[in-house]
């Protein structure tokens, strides 16, 4: 079973704010991870799939996935090539977050902050559907409040929270009911077996016997459909997987070598320069001796520098 890189939010969110708020393009080699706190994932615009532990399900503009402390998750857009995006607003919420800033305890009641309580518990994910734009205005408002406001006004988001944990609480006791469903490329199953088992030695033989295809006749398909190999595309994921483990951990990088699958390290460091233009040692080193923001940090983790 693959342990998944955790996204930590020691990292990720500033010192004023109860929650982080970063909207992101999702790629067909996204990287499978989990957090040590609480995401809410609201589908801004595009279709896909959204794999989360052992669950895999049709997602659509208006869908929000809750996502838990220590459950591994991956978006995957429906589109192959890249041309009909899968963007996401993701909204992280501060494990602290139950402990409600003292100038503001005395404003609400228990009744009012019950269900963000209730949902900072939980420990399964959830699916909500936005079927009346309500979930939309209010992230819009919360994105506007954190992206332009003072420290003052970050804590005008924590009524909006509470009002936002209100909605979407109810649907954590009732199964996510999916669209109708829509045509799946069987490909979208062999690329989500490829960001889930990165690690394994995965063999061309044995990926196209998982479609009924000779390797020939899949690896035909696979470029046409995502405009590279199929050793292009697992050396792309271990390589984003590699730049998740240097940002996020302290691993040496022949343990992250052998994390990813790669066990001769001439091999490791010459992808790794193909693909970031550095050795994973600068790469760290770029990472830690610069101050990024949330935004900057998931854009080079899941992007890299070219």
């Amino acid at each position: 079973m693959e342990v998944f890189p955790v996204f930590t939010g020691e990292y990720l969110f500033d010192s004023c704010s109860p929650v982080q708020m970063l909207l992101t393009q999702e790629t067909v080699t996204s990287v499978r991870h989990q957090h040590d706190f609480l995401e809410l994932a609201y589908v801004v615009q595009g279709e896909g799939i959204h794999l989360a532990a052992e669950d895999k399900m049709q997602v659509v503009q208006g869908d929000l996935l809750v996502i838990p402390p220590g459950v591994s998750h991956v978006f995957h857009p429906q589109d192959l090539t890249g041309s009909q995006p899968l963007i996401i607003l993701n909204c992280m919420l501060r494990p602290e977050l139950s402990r409600i800033p003292s100038e503001l305890s005395g404003q609400f009641s228990e009744e009012d902050m019950f269900p963000l309580l209730k949902l900072l518990e939980l420990k399964q994910w959830f699916g909500y559907r936005d079927n009346n734009v309500e979930l939309s205005f209010l992230l819009r408002r919360m994105q506007g409040i954190h992206n332009n406001g003072s420290a003052e006004d970050q804590q005008q988001l924590y009524p909006l929270l509470f009002k936002l944990a209100n909605l979407i609480l109810p649907a954590a006791a009732v199964p996510f009911t999916q669209q109708p469903e829509i045509d799946e490329d069987p490909l979208h199953d062999v690329i989500l077996y490829m960001i889930s088992n990165f690690s394994e030695k995965i063999t061309l033989k044995e990926i196209s016997r998982q479609i009924a295809m000779s390797s020939r006749q899949f690896q035909r398909l696979f470029k046409i459909k995502t405009g590279r190999s199929y050793i292009q595309m697992l050396q792309e994921i271990r390589m984003k997987y590699s730049c998740m483990l240097l940002m996020f951990t302290k691993l040496g990088i022949q343990a992250i070598a052998l994390e990813v699958g790669i066990y001769d390290m001439k091999y490791f460091y010459r992808l790794f320069r193909e693909y970031s233009g550095m050795t994973p040692a600068c790469y760290r080193n770029r990472f830690r001796s610069h101050f990024l923001s949330a935004k900057e940090m998931m854009n080079i983790a899941e992007h890299c520098s070219r």
